[in-house]
């Protein structure tokens, strides 16, 4: 059970009874298979540059190669269920200015340290994976009067990572890849019509701009969203961009989804007592019918 994304971020479905939390976390070790780096490793800043992309933002690659190659991080995670954007249209509200163009809505999420026992290291190495963040935006010199985005969120003392995923590809973009060819058979022409661009299942207010782009992009949707995805445990891998916005003086880091495996489904909320609950089944009806 996965997200599936097609060509820059994909999915793996793995059996997890064949996958102990022991050899999930010597999978996440173990980078000499070069698919990337465990995010809570020390130092990881040795490791990485930037390779300057121009308008399409500077992207954290492997120091020394050949190649510009990117660097992927990876680690377990949960998703928080707050501020949860992975949805069909992202929220997007066209009548809203600051939301920009549909074409660059992204699907968001949180990613908070794990909470479940088995998992212990996933709560226990979340510093380090903050800390080897800080470090790789510390990699990009401070502008005078720029305001700094980071990818890592805080809200009532809990910090968090933003994980975002590009919901649009346009059709004639080349873009930076490094998927492998297995994962390139994954094609929005493979996908079934339930990921047809022109029924994707966008909000009424983002209908005309849906249909405005079919001709000019793909969709590149997750296959299990909200429902499977909001409040589970993850494995995820990921890349990191850095956006200078000059007319806004900022600097945008970002944690590009890449892979997303589900290693445990989302806990069942607890039910509100509350709920439903009828007034006429009080403590003091129960003595009034005792009464009669």
């Amino acid at each position: 059970m996965a997200s599936s994304l097609t060509k820059n971020a994909s999915a793996k479905s793995k059996s997890f009874s064949t996958r102990t939390p022991a050899s999930i976390l010597r999978e996440l070790h173990d980078s000499s298979e070069g698919f990337g780096f465990y995010a809570a490793s020390p130092r990881l800043i040795r490791h990485v540059e930037y390779f300057i992309g121009g308008q399409d933002g500077n992207i954290l690659v492997a120091k020394g190669g050949p190649q510009a190659k990117e660097f992927i991080i990876r680690g377990v995670f949960e998703i928080s269920r707050n501020d949860f954007n992975f949805t069909p249209d992202a929220n997007f509200n066209p009548s809203n200015v600051f939301h920009g163009r549909f074409s660059d809505v992204k699907l968001s999420c949180r990613l908070t340290a794990g909470r479940n026992d088995m998992f212990r290291f996933s709560s226990e190495d979340f510093p380090d994976v903050l800390d080897n963040i800080a470090h790789f935006e510390g990699l990009i010199p401070r502008e005078r009067d720029y305001e700094k985005l980071s990818a890592v969120h805080v809200s009532l003392g809990q910090r968090s990572i933003r994980l975002i995923h590009g919901l649009f590809e346009a059709k004639n973009q080349d873009k930076y890849d490094t998927a492998s060819d297995e994962d390139d058979d994954c094609s929005t022409d493979s996908l079934s019509s339930d990921f047809d661009i022109a029924t994707w299942p966008v909000a009424d207010r983002c209908k005309g701009h849906l249909q405005d782009l079919r001709s000019t992009h793909n969709l590149i949707p997750p296959l299990e969203y909200e429902s499977k995805l909001k409040g589970a445990l993850v494995e995820v891998h990921m890349a990191f961009f850095h956006h200078r916005v000059k007319n806004a003086k900022r600097d945008v880091f970002n944690a590009i989804l890449r892979q997303l495996t589900v290693l445990s489904p989302p806990a069942a909320m607890p039910i509100n007592p509350f709920k439903r609950h009828r007034l006429n089944t009080g403590p003091l009806n129960a003595r009034n019918k005792k009464a009669k």
